[in-house]
């Protein structure tokens, strides 16, 4: 029988960054009328999206071990 990974620290680091990514939009939205606030909050979802696209999941389970 293949031996699987213990995910489970590593589905926690991801459902930390999905919180993020939600919390940077929640606070881009509610501030719709600061464009300042709203375009950080781009920034920041960009940054965690380029992350997420990068898919290196070596680095995401090292982050997951921690």
């Amino acid at each position: 029988m293949p031996q699987v990974p213990n995910t489970e620290k590593l589905d926690e680091h991801l459902l930390e960054i999905v919180r993020a990514l939600h919390g940077a939009v929640k606070q881009g939205v509610s501030h719709s009328n600061d464009p300042t606030v709203v375009e950080n909050a781009i920034g920041v979802c960009k940054e965690i999206l380029d992350v997420i696209m990068a898919g290196n999941m070596s680095e995401w389970m090292i982050e997951a071990a921690r």
